[in-house]
């Protein structure tokens, strides 16, 4: 009987020594296997650079309308008179402009300061010994210019969350109206 119990016995030690194996084995590798929370960039950045990511309309600025020219008709048949109107703007940008003056240049074709002028012939009717006034203001539309933030890799470039709006005054319409018994 006593074989038995060294049987009993020696089959405990049996299992407390693979279960003290098993947990001595996870535990070496669980320390073996390294730690990385941090993902590790797969780039390299070289630089930051702006650029316009889309030009939108925005608004339209209308000037005061104001006496251009006056005729007075001088047939006895009445009159048909025109007078030519130019109207002229200097482009200009107000707002947070990041991009440089040469990429407004290459990606809108103007410069910055650059004057740009429409002209329009109005025409109007009038009788003998009467006077036509040609009235004139210009339509400035206003586009607002979107720029974003780049960073330059060695795998190109990556759009960041920074970015930057701008408003440009770069066109004039010019309108008319003859009228041949202004009010006051």
């Amino acid at each position: 009987m006593w074989w038995k119990r060294i049987g009993v016995i020696l089959f405990g030690l049996l299992i407390v020594s693979m279960t003290i194996g098993t947990a001595t084995e996870a535990i070496s590798f669980a320390l073996a296997k390294p730690i990385n929370p941090i993902p590790q960039p797969q780039y390299a950045v070289y630089g930051k650079e702006w650029k316009i990511d889309g030009v939108y309309y925005y608004a339209t600025e209308y000037t005061p309308e104001r006496v251009e020219a006056i005729a007075t008709c001088d047939a006895s048949g009445g009159c048909t008179l025109s007078e030519t109107i130019t109207k002229c703007i200097s482009v200009t940008v107000s707002g947070d402009l990041e991009v440089s003056a040469v990429v407004i240049k290459e990606k809108l074709g103007v410069s910055i300061g650059e004057q740009i002028c429409k002209s329009i012939t109005c025409t109007g009717s009038c009788g003998y010994g009467e006077e036509i006034w040609f009235w004139a203001n210009s339509e400035i539309p206003i586009k607002k210019i979107v720029q974003r933030e780049y960073l330059v890799t060695n795998v190109g470039e990556i759009a960041t969350s920074n970015v930057a709006y701008a408003y440009i005054k770069m066109g004039v319409v010019p309108h008319c109206r003859p009228e041949t018994h202004p009010q006051e």
